[in-house]
């Protein structure tokens, strides 16, 4: 009998004495009265009457995760663009269980088997998704991919905290598009279209380069060209400013000539002087000036003709 007492002890303990973990809350409910008993936070030892029943609620941060490649909770949203083509979005919603009492024997009494994620989340976030795919075109969502990966965000978020059955009741952290798919056949057009447009700015830097590269010949030219008639200039003004300081040193010499000698004809005579001189720098030719004449007399040291071939005997 005392066997039986402490086993039929140990039973009534155990119904009775139950344990809620770290990040969990224990909602007791009485089947009886159909009601919410109480709440107990983790972790925690609490006692419950042995009819009562406990639903474990989670309070740490859940994942939901609809890619179209494993490892994922559900698969990616498929949706259709307004002309027609299917597009392939993975995303990402971060929640919460609030810590509050009532908002957890709320979403315990609306969803009984906390099935709130399938039941609420994720339908929601499908929806969402496709009704925004649905206002772009295919050429819209590709070109504009950032754009439309925030308007999804932005109703996701919205339409999870204002849904009537959860509200209060969840904390939706963030909501992440982490890629935006398209048919094979789409892909292969997308690349081609890059290629050429890859292989148009290859053609057009070619062009603009050989243009640059031309205007900097050009330039170099008319430059160089400059350059020369500048030099031409400056030497033909060098040669003028000598022909002019040779001119007013002659002037001066001739004056110093008719001053000395008070006679003009010994200017001409210097003048032809110095003509003959210049002659002679170009040939073999001696000039000679007998003494009481003015004109003087050229003597070639070239042979004469006729004469180059006679020997001495």
């Amino acid at each position: 009998m005392i066997i039986l007492a402490l086993i039929a002890s140990s039973i009534l303990i155990a119904g009775i004495v139950s344990y809620v973990d770290i990040s969990e809350a224990a909602v007791i409910y009485d089947p009886l009265s159909r009601s919410i008993v109480g709440v107990v936070y983790g972790p925690a030892y609490f006692i419950k009457a042995p009819w009562q029943g406990v639903k474990i609620v989670y309070l740490r941060v859940e994942t939901v995760d609809m890619f179209k490649n494993p490892p994922r909770d559900y698969p990616e949203v498929q949706a259709i663009t307004r002309d027609g083509a299917t597009v392939y979005i993975d995303i990402t919603v971060r929640y919460q269980v609030q810590r509050n009492d009532e908002a957890i024997k709320i979403l315990v009494t609306r969803y009984p088997l906390l099935d709130f994620e399938e039941s609420v989340i994720v339908p929601i976030v499908r929806e969402t998704v496709r009704n925004v795919i649905a206002r772009y075109k295919l050429t819209e969502v590709i070109e504009r991919r950032e754009k439309v990966r925030g308007v999804i965000v932005q109703e996701v978020e919205a339409r999870l905290r204002e849904d009537p059955t959860v509200k209060g009741c969840l904390q939706i952290i963030d909501v992440a598009v982490r890629n935006i798919d398209f048919p094979e056949a789409i892909k292969r057009a997308i690349e081609l279209k890059l290629a050429a447009q890859q292989e148009a700015l290859a053609a057009e830097y070619k062009r603009q380069k050989l243009l640059i590269e031309a205007n900097a010949s050009a330039a170099a030219r008319i430059l160089e060209a400059e350059g020369e008639a500048r030099a031409q200039i400056i030497r033909a003004l060098a040669q003028a400013n000598a022909t002019l300081i040779q001119a007013e040193a002659q002037r001066r010499a001739i004056a110093l000539i008719i001053q000395a000698y008070n006679r003009s004809d010994y200017a001409i005579i210097y003048y032809y002087i110095a003509a003959l001189e210049r002659i002679g720098e170009k040939g073999n030719l001696v000039i000679i000036v007998p003494q009481g004449q003015s004109v003087p007399l050229m003597m070639p040291l070239t042979p004469l003709k006729g004469e180059e071939h006679k020997t001495s005997p």
